[in-house]
This record gives C-alpha cells, sequence and structure tokens, in this order.
C-alpha cells in the first residue's frame, strides 16, 4: 500500500516541478516580450524624431533658397531699371548697341551664378536632410545583421 501512496505524492511533486517550470518560462517570455516591445517603441520614437529632424533641415534649406532667390530677383530688377536708364539716355545707335550688348553679357552671367549658386544649394539641403535619414538606415543594418545566426 505504500507503493500506491508514493505514486501520488511524486506526481504531485512532478506538477509542481512543471507549474514551477511553466511559471518561470511565461514570467521569462513576458519579459523579452516586454524588453521587445520598449524596444521597438524606442526604434520608432527614434525613426519619428530622425524624420522631424530631416524635414527641419529641408525646411531651412528651403527658407534660405528662397530669400536667395527673392534678393537675386530684386537685385536683377534693379539692375533692369538702371540698364533703361542708361539705354533711354544714348545718343548713337552705337551706344545703344554697346550698353544693350553689356546689360545682356551682365545678366546672362548673373543668371549662370546663380543657378549655380542654387544647384549648390539644394545639394547641401538635400545631404543635410538625408543625413539622419542615413543614420538611421545604418543603425537597422546594423540591428539587422545582429540577429542573423
Amino acid at each position: 500500500m505504500s507503493a500506491t501512496k508514493k505514486k501520488p505524492a511524486a506526481a504531485a511533486e512532478q506538477f509542481e516541478d512543471f507549474a514551477e517550470q511553466a511559471t518561470t518560462s511565461m514570467k521569462d517570455g513576458f519579459e523579452k516580450m516586454s524588453k521587445g516591445m520598449t524596444d521597438v517603441s524606442e526604434f520608432s520614437k527614434e525613426n519619428f524624431d530622425a524624420v522631424m529632424e530631416s524635414a527641419t533641415h529641408y525646411a531651412k534649406g528651403v527658407e534660405e533658397i528662397a530669400a536667395d532667390n527673392a534678393a537675386y530677383a530684386k537685385a536683377s530688377v534693379e539692375k533692369t531699371v538702371e540698364q533703361f536708364k542708361a539705354v533711354s539716355s544714348v545718343k548713337t545707335p552705337q551706344e545703344f548697341i554697346q550698353a544693350q550688348t553689356d546689360f545682356v553679357r551682365t545678366a546672362f552671367e548673373s543668371n549662370l551664378a546663380q543657378m549655380q549658386k542654387v544647384a549648390d544649394a539644394w545639394t547641401a539641403t538635400a545631404k543635410s536632410a538625408s543625413e539622419p535619414l542615413n543614420k538611421r538606415y545604418t543603425e537597422v543594418v546594423e540591428k539587422a545583421q545582429s540577429y542573423r545566426f
């Protein structure tokens, strides 16, 4: 009869071991899941911050380009008014042609210089706006590679 009493005691002990292992396993799983969710949340926040930083760089670049273009347009109008005054005071056709030729040449050179300046500004804006996103992309790649087996 004592052999039958041992069996229920052994079964109860096995059940207690199983329950303890299950509890520990569930606790560990929950902690890992919780940490994973925290990591995902932090990573998403950092992505959002990078997008906002990128947008800020872009907006600042656009603002600077717009201000520069406005200043250039104002200077162009002033030069055109000066040219009109100069052309209206010429006495001979040669003076007219010379004044007009000089104006066209300087306007063309000025436009080329402005186009180059704007192109450089857009390049700098694109570079500064993409930098935060490039950093995040690099971090994503590094994190993905760290999960490789």
